[in-house]
């Protein structure tokens, strides 16, 4: 008799709304007879920015809060932003695939032994380049190509790689990941419903970070936002701009928000879309 596995697929995607049925159909009949469970996140855009930001902060920041992966426990992390050739916000990313079909597919385990797969496209991988152990090349032999390549490609390469479908028309060849380069820069990541803003930065903190209980000015977009640094989402007062640590983390280090207590922080500054810089104004 077969046994039974159990498999946690998470989905970053810039698809969304009626492909989430698309991918629930996919992902039973590439994991049928086993277990298994989805978590979806629409980045609902093309921007790897958000969707690498999203996959590092909040899906793998959640799994490792709880530990390592139990015996047997499968999970894996499909991060699907893919603008051709590199070309994200009308700007060219050096070192970005040159494929005509899109940008490689890559097969990466990481350290804590979880699964990624996704085109090595800007910042797809930029957040996990350090915990990598293991990268694949993945080639789709069947000779059909696909635009919507992380539901026909990339979940049944997770199956392959747990074990629960062959699948030989996909094929895994060692080769070493290389990251594209990316600015050093602090930019927009993320926003919640709250209006909190979630800042990613290609530099160390000390660089950017006023002390604790000190503020610096900042340009974002076209605004000027001066958040003084607190200890705490609550430690502000009432209306007032603040810059402190979150719950989430990226590779071990925390993500900073801009929080308004009692507002909305992205809205009060014009609502950056992701990629708008913070830039250090000199007062």
């Amino acid at each position: 008799m077969m046994k039974k596995r159990y498999a946690h697929v998470v989905i970053v995607t810039d698809c969304g709304g009626s492909d989430r049925g698309r991918y629930e159909i996919a992902l039973h009949r590439c994991f049928y007879p086993h277990d298994h469970h989805l978590s979806f996140f629409e980045t609902e855009s093309m921007n790897t920015l958000h969707a690498g930001f999203t996959a590092a902060a909040h899906a793998l920041s959640s799994i490792d809060h709880f530990g390592p992966l139990r015996n047997a426990e499968q999970t894996g992390v499909i991060v699907n932003a893919a603008p051709r050739h590199g070309n994200e916000n009308g700007r060219k990313l050096r070192g970005a695939s040159r494929n005509p079909q899109g940008e490689e597919i890559y097969a990466l385990r990481l350290k804590n032994d979880v699964w990624v797969v996704g085109p090595n496209a800007g910042y797809n991988f930029y957040f996990l380049r350090g915990q990598v152990v293991e990268s694949f090349l993945v080639t789709d032999m069947s000779g059909r190509y696909t635009p919507f390549r992380s539901m026909e490609v990339m979940v049944p390469v997770l199956a392959k790689i747990f074990g629960i479908q062959k699948f030989p028309h996909l094929k895994l060849k060692p080769q070493a990941l290389s990251v594209p380069t990316v600015e050093r820069c602090v930019v927009v990541a993320d926003s919640d419903s709250h209006g909190n803003i979630y800042l990613a930065s290609t530099m160390p903190h000390d660089v950017w970070m006023p002390p604790l209980g000190e503020s610096n000015a900042f340009m974002i977009g076209n605004q000027i936002a001066r958040p003084r640094h607190v200890d705490g989402i609550f430690a502000g007062e009432t209306g007032e701009q603040t810059l402190t640590r979150g719950s989430l983390t990226l590779n071990g280090e925390p993500v900073y928000y801009i929080v308004i207590v009692g507002s909305n922080a992205h809205r009060s500054l014009g609502s950056p879309p992701v990629g708008t810089k913070v830039e250090i104004e000199q007062e």
